[in-house]
């Protein structure tokens, strides 16, 4: 048997524990960020979602339940600040208006564990010719496309909008039929 004259005792050995104990740690809470990013993504989405569900659908009480009580959105260049002032505008909206908001790209532009920033697009399609329509109606183009920035906080266990702010990017031009009527 060779001998080195090496004595390796745990006093050698503990630099090399404690690198791999603060390697193997760093990597678990990498792992546990991604997931709670991923379950920050996935419910700041959702809220978005359902946000515009409810927008669509005229179901303004509880769209303004998903935003803080002084909650703001800036609205068609507008600054609504507050459940009262939100659902006074949206009473200003025409009823025979049919209109889809589809949310797509979004990402969290910065996220803590009880506030994060979501940044999406918002494609909308708008069909109004003054009567209220059944079945599919026809279309020739998108609306507006506008840039979402939503800042949203846990409050009560559950996300909500603490503001909102819509950044047009594209109009589309008009067509030369008034809008809302079918192409020859």
């Amino acid at each position: 048997m060779v001998t080195l004259g090496l004595s390796i005792t745990s006093r050698h050995l503990w630099p090399v524990f404690f690198f791999l104990g603060w390697f193997i740690l760093q990597s678990r809470l990498r792992h546990l960020l991604s997931i709670s990013q991923a379950s920050t993504l996935s419910a700041s989405t959702q809220l978005i979602h359902q946000l515009f569900y409810f927008l669509d659908e005229a179901n303004y009480p509880q769209l303004v339940g998903l935003f803080m009580p002084q909650g703001t959105w800036k609205r068609q260049g507008e600054l609504l600040t507050g459940h009262a002032q939100i659902l006074q505008a949206l009473a200003k909206r025409p009823t025979t208006q049919r209109i889809r908001h589809v949310i797509s790209n979004a990402f969290l532009a910065a996220s803590e564990p009880a506030s994060a920033t979501l940044t999406a697009y918002m494609t909308a399609y708008r069909f109004d010719n003054g009567n209220h329509q059944t079945g599919p109606v026809t279309i020739s183009r998108p609306f507006r496309l506008s840039v979402v920035h939503a800042k949203l906080e846990v409050s009560d266990g559950r996300w909500r909008v603490a503001d909102l702010d819509l950044v047009p990017e594209f109009e589309f031009a008009a067509d030369s039929a008034p809008v809302g009527t079918s192409p020859p």
